[in-house]
């Protein structure tokens, strides 16, 4: 590979794509003159853009009628082409699974979910994404055969190859992919649910446009994703990023890994719920707002135990951003501003030099959208990510897709 086709001149390459399509997608049919004047781009970038995403079917070109023809091309207008192809992406999350369809362009044309409970058999969740599925496809009148490959994120770590070492999450995993190519015969990518989020976040959330990144996702469970040097980090078995999982007081209380004083065991959704003695997340944000200083307490805390376990891995890494997503996020900056001064206080000075702590900016289907993106494998971040897929015809590869 050259590295235009794995480094930063490919990041760069995909921003301008991105740039193009946002001005298609929000401005309309437009010629080629109006998308250089639009988005910046010298005519000669422009040009090989243009022809690449008219060579994947991401825009299509009509002719102007009564143009006049000069010497030299055409007057045309290009447009998104919304039959160009399907990609489907789900999350199969603890308690709500969130199903999106986007075309090739990555106009998201249809998003639905639904609450479940955590104790949900595999199964009926699947069952319950497909009926989502099915009535986005009512809803919008999409055609199900239109789609290219679906990618689906779910809890727990998901390993190069695809699967787990754990014979339960193993067959889990083997579940949602047998049952989705058995439905549809597609390519089907199954990763880690909160990697997915911190890829579409690195896409066209709070990390766009960068080239490091750490995704921290605060929800029931408390996960985390790598963006490393424009590339997608899953690790050597699926598991970078478990930040939830990091010891914070080894005389704590029992975790359900098997360890000790885990974050997750004081940071999740539930842990926080049960401290400020409330069923509901909702409860705890209006008591915030109504000046509950015991609340407030609680809040802050968590969010220095998570600063601290946050700037020992910004010390690892060396992030550009570090992006907070998950329900907890919500809490805004009596959340943030615990994090932000703790990570200030035990991470390097080097580390933290220009660093910034954003809110995630995508909402429930930031998994989904990740799911979409391995699917279409248009951004420079998946360059030889090792996430695989079922459904594939004999000695196709992953980088041959999209």
């Amino acid at each position: 590979m050259t590295k235009e086709t794995t480094g930063p001149l490919r990041l760069l390459r995909e921003t301008h794509e991105e740039r193009v399509l946002a001005a298609l997608r929000t401005q309309g049919a437009m010629t080629r003159a109006q998308l250089a004047e639009r988005t910046g781009l010298s005519r000669a970038t422009l040009s090989s853009i243009v022809q690449d995403l008219l060579a994947t079917d991401a825009v299509t070109e009509t002719a102007v009628d009564g143009a006049a023809r000069g010497r030299g091309r055409p007057v045309t207008l290009l447009t998104l082409n919304a039959a160009g192809g399907l990609a489907l992406g789900m999350d199969l999350g603890h308690r709500r699974i969130q199903v999106t369809v986007a075309n090739v362009a990555h106009e998201i044309v249809g998003s639905a979910g639904i609450a479940c409970s955590e104790r949900t058999p595999w199964a009926r969740r699947l069952e319950l994404a497909l009926e989502l599925v099915d009535s986005l496809a009512t809803a919008h009148h999409l055609s199900l055969a239109a789609l290219a490959g679906i990618g689906v994120g779910v809890v727990g770590p998901v390993s190069e190859t695809g699967g787990h070492r754990q014979p339960s999450r193993a067959a889990r995993i083997g579940l949602v992919r047998d049952g989705l190519t058995d439905r549809f015969g597609l390519p089907v990518y199954v990763d880690n649910n909160t990697r997915l989020a911190a890829l579409a976040e690195a896409i066209w959330g709070a990390g766009a446009g960068l080239q490091n990144v750490l995704y921290l996702r605060l929800s029931y469970g408390v996960g985390g994703g790598l963006v490393l040097g424009g590339h997608l980090f899953s690790g050597a078995g699926g598991a970078a990023g478990e930040l939830g999982h990091v010891s914070v007081d080894r005389d704590g209380p029992r975790c359900r890994c098997g360890g000790h004083g885990c974050l997750e065991r004081y940071v999740s959704l539930a842990a926080v719920l049960e401290q400020c003695g409330v069923r509901r997340f909702d409860e705890v944000l209006r008591r915030l707002s109504d000046g509950d200083e015991s609340v407030r307490r609680i809040i802050a805390t968590a969010g220095t135990r998570i600063g601290a376990v946050l700037a020992a891995a910004c010390n690892t890494v060396n992030p550009e951003t570090v992006v907070i997503g998950g329900e907890l996020a919500a809490a805004g900056n009596n959340l943030l501003e615990p994090i932000r001064a703790a990570v200030h206080q035990y991470a390097h000075s080097q580390v933290r030099q220009g660093l910034q702590i954003a809110p995630a900016t995508l909402g429930n289907d930031d998994a989904a959208r990740g799911g979409i993106a391995l699917v279409l494998r248009r951004s420079a971040l998946l360059a030889g990510y090792p996430a695989s897929a079922s459904g594939l015809p004999p000695g196709v590869q992953l980088h041959d897709i999209g």
